[in-house]
């Protein structure tokens, strides 16, 4: 239950979408190289739902819809990217034989400085959790 966009890519032919995939198994056994499912989080008994990084609960009021790792797009690429939370049991579409490399999803991994240590640990992936109110 995550968003993703496919991205938009330019080449020869003209512009072309390709879809997204995971490039290693941390988030699920064998989802390397797999695609990642279009996902939305949605429900009809809350007006507020959000997304809270590096936490893996809600605050008091709030309920948990699900959580996960926090995934992004690699730094280095040079295309538009989000923070998702990818739920800690992912689903992917498994025996995809095309890679096209179009959008990436890696796990977000601390890096202490700008950001406070503690509470977060230095070189460590960053948990998540989707909340609704």
């Amino acid at each position: 239950m995550f968003t993703t966009r496919s991205q938009l890519c330019h080449d020869k032919r003209g512009l072309t979408m390709y879809g997204a995939e995971f490039t290693s198994n941390f988030f699920a056994s064998d989802s390397n190289a797999e695609d990642v499912p279009c996902a939305l989080c949605r429900t009809d008994r809350a007006t507020s739902v959000i997304m809270i990084p590096g936490k893996n609960t809600c605050n008091s009021g709030w309920k948990e819809e699900y959580h996960g790792y926090l995934a992004s797009g690699y730094h280095g690429h040079n295309v538009a990217s989000a923070y998702v939370c990818v739920d800690i049991y992912p689903e992917y579409i498994m025996g995809v034989v095309d890679q096209h490399n179009g959008k990436l999803f890696y796990e977000v991994i601390t890096t202490c400085g700008s950001l406070k240590c503690p509470p977060y640990k230095n070189d460590y992936p960053l948990t998540c959790v989707v909340c609704s109110k």
